[in-house]
């Protein structure tokens, strides 16, 4: 008994002492511990593409006529004659490249740093190596806007590449020791859109339900956030219908692929104020990020976008969906300080030409005073739109596919939009729609109807 209590009367002495010592400390000794303010890490490298200007692109050489050149240089009283040889050429070749003169007009000239033989063409000046294998371009060459020489590829990413200005004359080097970089995306602009069903698993037309019966069963799914077994479960109950849970999601994917073109034809009412954030579900059980970007006065979705990544491809995608709503008018747009929204939005106003205010936001409870402080209470209204969401979201815990991820999110924006009542209205809907006799569309069939009407 006496050894097993040893141990612990030991230890509480030992105890009584350490605090007595941490006491003493603190009553005699003044422990600075606040870190400085203004705290910035040396040597740490930034790539903003907002405060330089875009790169020179350099220009592809046009193509030109050399019977129109020999004619001006006839004119001129300066005609071009042919080329006395006194050796053939070494290299088989058919004309130039660039005007289209034939052979009597090229003649040799020296060779290229890699050992191939240089021609040129004594119509143009156009000098070229033909054996020399043509590299794979898929992109122009870029130059420096500081000192004009061309720029080299520093880094490869996904979705875009990071060139780099290596001459040590640049000024931008010279005064500010930085060297310039620029980032060029590899995709296609006029292509960017939204996620969306891509196909129809069933025809709604042709199902041997009624519309009512699949209305009602997107409004116990969507509306009420019930899972797919749950819905079955309602179903059997309510109205004595057995399914399958996979023919609801069958019906679910079906009617948001139908709905998905004809959601862009909806006329809101813009503010001129919109506020993009993401958020995180699971499909497959992997997270994905859900893009969406609302209304910061009204509270309505004005799009979403689902992507496995969280990068500056699916930011500059929504915000291609809300530039394409405002018709290039101008708008605020609130976000967060992630880097990827300030790449969007840069990016956004040189090819898109959009006139965007950027205000970010940063923390939870910003001091008075700043953007920050002022546009933080939209920032708020769509943490509350998400956290609506994951009320429906929360049974599912993981969709099964990614189209039924993408078909959830867009009735649930029809039904958020058009369908719920919400408190800060007063109870009202935040986007009502009217049917051709002028009464509001209050459930799932009228929506649906309005949608085949509109078609």
């Amino acid at each position: 008994m006496f050894r097993q209590l040893l141990p612990v009367f030991l230890l509480t002495h030992l105890l009584n002492f350490l605090l007595k010592i941490s006491l003493f400390a603190l009553k005699h000794f003044k422990v600075d511990i606040q870190p400085p303010v203004d705290l910035q890490p040396s040597g740490y490298k930034v790539l903003s593409p907002l405060e330089d200007p875009l790169p020179l692109v350099e220009k592809v050489v046009e193509k030109k006529d050399y019977k129109k050149i020999l004619a001006e240089a006839e004119a001129q009283g300066k005609p071009i004659s042919h080329v006395r040889r006194i050796k053939p050429l070494c290299v088989d070749v058919d004309k130039c490249p660039v005007c289209g003169a034939p052979p009597d007009y090229l003649y040799s000239f020296g060779k290229d740093p890699d050992g191939f033989q240089k021609l040129q063409c004594k119509v143009c000046k156009h000098q070229w190596a033909p054996g020399k294998p043509a590299p794979k371009k898929s992109r122009p060459t870029y130059r420096c806007p500081f000192c004009g020489s061309a720029l080299i590829q520093d880094k490869t990413r996904k979705n875009f590449t990071v060139f780099k200005c290596r001459n040590d004359n640049c000024p931008k080097w010279l005064n500010h020791r930085k060297r310039y970089r620029f980032r060029a995306f590899d995709v296609d602009f006029d292509e960017l859109s939204s996620s969306s069903p891509n196909a129809a698993p069933v025809n709604l037309a042709k199902s041997h339900f009624s519309p009512f019966l699949i209305a009602q069963t997107v409004n116990l799914y969507v509306g009420l956030g019930l899972s797919l077994r749950q819905t079955v479960s309602a179903l059997q109950h309510i109205w004595q219908v057995q399914l399958s849970h996979q023919t609801i999601q069958n019906w679910v994917v079906s009617l948001a692929s139908k709905l998905a073109p004809l959601v862009k034809s909806i006329n809101l009412p813009l503010s001129g104020l919109v506020v993009i954030d993401e958020t995180y579900i699971k499909v497959k059980g992997k997270w994905h990020y859900l893009f969406t970007a609302c209304d910061g006065l009204r509270g309505f979705i004005i799009s979403q976008h689902l992507s496995p990544h969280r990068d500056a491809l699916a930011a500059l995608t929504i915000l291609k969906e809300v530039i394409d709503r405002y018709n290039n008018r101008e708008f605020i747009l609130v976000t967060d300080k992630a880097p990827i929204y300030d790449v969007a939005v840069h990016f956004a106003s040189v090819f898109f030409g959009a006139n965007i205010r950027h205000r970010p936001v940063l923390g939870i409870s910003p001091p008075p005073g700043g953007d920050s402080h002022t546009y933080r209470p939209y920032k708020n209204r769509l943490e509350r739109l998400f956290g609506s969401y994951k009320a429906h979201y929360k049974r599912h815990k993981s969709f099964s596919s990614f189209e039924g991820a993408i078909a959830h999110a867009l009735l649930y924006q029809l039904y958020y939009n058009h369908l719920k009542p919400h408190e800060a209205s007063d109870g009202k809907v935040l986007a009502p729609l009217k049917d051709k006799h002028g009464h509001q569309v209050d459930n799932w069939a009228k929506l649906i109807q309005w949608f085949v009407e509109l078609n």
